[in-house]
């Protein structure tokens, strides 16, 4: 058996999704938010306005949530196959389930 860092990696580039669903999986949110509430609270700037919010108790992951539900992230997801293909999807191509 090949270990998978000696496989060849190469990238599927196309106009559409080709691997995994047409949405978010929960982890891709999870690792998302919890990112991007990571970088605020060490200083990133805020992409959104905070009029919407009660600021006596505001937190940084409402804000990452939010942000990600409005599609404001530069973020792309990377997505892998087994045989060491993979593919960079920008989140804005991806659907997000209500309620997140």
């Amino acid at each position: 058996m090949v270990a998978f860092s000696k496989r060849k990696r190469v990238e599927i580039k196309s106009n559409k999704i080709e691997i995994g669903p047409p949405r978010l999986t929960i982890y891709e949110i999870a690792r998302i938010i919890g990112a991007r509430a990571a970088q605020i609270a060490n200083g990133a700037p805020i992409l959104i306005s905070l009029a919407e919010f009660n600021l006596t108790n505001l937190k940084e992951i409402d804000i990452a949530r939010r942000e990600l539900e409005l599609r404001v992230l530069p973020i792309t997801v990377q997505r892998w196959l087994p045989d060491g293909r993979y593919q960079n999807i920008p989140i804005q191509w991806l659907n997000l389930e209500k309620g997140i």
